[in-house]
């Protein structure tokens, strides 16, 4: 069976233990942040997968968080070097424009709280896929 690693970071404990709960449920290795700073992302000079023993398959940010919203947290991770190919930011309040056009550029998959959770589940079913695909033939 093939074995997703997910990365969450959400500072609402009610969101967090859901999406863990979520991913958990679809058999995922999962990795949950309350805080941005303590992620591997935010810690790192380089990419943090080459400290760690794998990178993530996916990562799902909140954007409005202490310290460093969501778009400045994945947005600076990619600068460093990060791999991962699904990524996905989460907002109770909207983003700005400049940040959706900044993170739409990283084909970064954008939900709205409460998650509407069909779209939800339909964009997990594409991201095993694709993970399938590519651990099937890598590049």
């Amino acid at each position: 069976m093939l074995s997703i690693r997910a990365m969450i970071i959400d500072d609402e404990p009610a969101v967090l233990s859901t999406l863990k709960r979520i991913l958990e449920h679809r058999r995922y290795e999962v990795e949950i942040y309350a805080d941005p700073v303590q992620t591997p992302l935010f810690r790192s000079m380089g990419c943090p997968c080459s400290l760690q023993a794998e990178c993530p398959d996916l990562i799902i940010s909140d954007y409005n968080m202490p310290a460093v919203n969501g778009v400045e947290l994945l947005e600076s991770a990619i600068k460093k070097g990060c791999r991962c190919r699904h990524l996905a930011l989460i907002s109770g309040a909207g983003l700005p424009e400049g940040d959706l056009i900044r993170m739409a550029k990283y084909g970064t998959r954008y939900f709205l709280k409460p998650l509407d959770f069909d779209d939800f589940y339909g964009w997990l079913d594409r991201v095993e896929v694709d993970v399938a695909k590519h651990r099937s033939f890598p590049l």
